[in-house]
């Protein structure tokens, strides 16, 4: 009986430490799954930084909390956030957070999955990008796919430590420099890649990875450097994420615009790219070839990629994972535009922002072999819908336009566009502000 009675109790032992652990990975994904990251903040006396939040349930609301942190991790200020379904909250980090110059990043935590986000970096006057927030925290090593580091241009990268353990980063650059980090639990750095070779300028460094990278989270900019002439910002987010198949769903005109063009191969094997163009209206055109080196990228300006008169976009499919991005700008120097285009098809979305002092202009593309019903609604902060349309889409057609002209409405009290689709499609979005000065572009979030 005893030993019947000691049998049962180290069972049930077993049984509770089971539960209890099975609770405490249950509630890491859980908080994990409802954190928002906003891995770098730059506000001083030259930059600033506008965040966005937008609760995209139709049916929920969403409450959480907004948390600023310095670089070293600890907590300077902290916001409540409640929002209605499909409602949108905006912040201006110099004015809506004390000491907001001692912020290095910020973290928001929701009671509910359904949130997506931006960041939005700006010199006044000078120029701006944005680049979404993070919902997905790196579990494998990181692409830098292009590093402009010369007398025009500038390349920076933030990183934050999500963990509780300090991380040694190995960069491996396409040159086979390799160099090492440390950065502390909870810690934010950031540094330019100039600034990691302080003894000479390289611009022979063109991309490379980031290893031991589990658990960490960032994003690079790249920008003019003072006194070239040029106002160019962009960015995208460091990530683990690649894939077989990317999408480049616009090509500005040649006129007044350049389109800048790269694929990197992070992986060990050559790797043969297949692009594919289409013109507007779905239709195919001629293929082409390319291979591309181990570790290398594929840089090309659009206009010398023997598109045929017409291209609208392309797809990129690749024998090997890739990542890649896609990059506007203005021949005159003023503006410059960009994001990463590796995982941006999905089936629904929002476009964050319609810019109000100047104009904002959306393309979506079905990526599919069958025809695709897209339906576009704008909403106000507060989450009114006021205007809503559909779009029947034939296989691989493209909708382009500004924003005011896709919905039969007035939408000029709106503040952003949510779409959903009966197949994943492609989208992103470019805001231009009114004095030709200052542009920005995201994919649909």
């Amino acid at each position: 009986m005893k030993d019947s009675c000691n049998r049962l109790a180290t069972l049930i032992s077993a049984l509770c430490l089971i539960l209890f652990i099975s609770g405490c990975s249950a509630n890491d994904n859980k908080d994990t799954l409802h954190s928002l990251y906003f891995p770098h903040i730059a506000s001083n006396t030259k930059w600033d930084t506008e965040v966005c939040l937008i609760n995209t349930s139709g049916i929920n609301p969403l409450k959480g909390t907004l948390t600023a942190f310095s670089d070293s991790g600890a907590q300077t200020s902290q916001k409540a956030v409640e929002l209605a379904p499909h409602a949108r909250v905006q912040f201006i980090v110099s004015t809506d957070f004390t000491s907001p110059e001692g912020i290095g990043y910020m973290i928001f935590k929701a009671d509910a999955p359904d949130v997506a986000g931006y960041m939005k970096f700006y010199i006044e006057s000078n120029y701006r990008g944005a680049i979404p927030a993070v919902a997905r925290i790196n579990t494998g090593s990181l692409s830098i796919p292009h590093i402009a580091s010369n007398k025009k241009w500038w390349t920076g990268l933030s990183l934050l430590n999500t963990t509780n353990r300090p991380k040694t980063l190995t960069f491996e650059f396409n040159d086979g420099t390799t160099l090492t980090r440390t950065i502390d639990p909870n810690e934010h750095q950031k540094f330019s890649i100039k600034s990691l070779f302080p003894q000479a300028p390289r611009p022979d460094i063109k991309s490379g990875m980031i290893t031991g990278t589990s658990g960490v989270i960032g994003l690079m900019l790249i920008g003019s450097n003072p006194g070239v002439g040029n106002r160019y910002l962009g960015g995208m987010l460091l990530t683990d994420q690649t894939d077989t198949d990317l999408y480049f769903p616009h090509i500005a005109r040649f006129k007044k615009w350049w389109t800048g063009i790269i694929v990197y191969n992070p992986s060990s094997s050559p790797a043969r790219l297949t692009i594919a163009p289409y013109r507007a209206n779905g239709n195919p055109l001629p293929p082409q070839t390319i291979d591309v080196a181990p570790e290398t990228k594929y840089q090309k300006a659009a206009k010398d990629m023997k598109f045929e008169p017409g291209t609208a976009w392309f797809r990129v499919s690749s024998d090997q994972a890739v990542t890649g991005l896609e990059i506007f700008g203005t021949k005159d120097h003023k503006r410059l535009g960009g994001y990463a285009c590796v995982n941006i098809s999905k089936s629904r979305g929002v476009f964050p922002k319609l810019e109000k002092q100047g104009m904002t202009g959306i393309a979506l593309v079905n990526i599919q072999d069958k025809p695709v019903t897209v339906t576009l609604e704008a909403f106000t902060d507060s989450g009114e819908k006021i205007a809503s349309r559909s779009y029947p889409l034939n296989p691989h057609q493209k909708l382009i336009s500004p924003a005011q002209s896709l919905l039969p409405d007035d939408i000029s009290s709106a503040t952003y566009i949510g779409y959903w689709a009966t197949h994943p499609v492609v989208g992103f979005q470019l805001n231009s502000s009114k004095d030709g000065m200052l542009l920005d572009a995201l994919p649909g979030l």
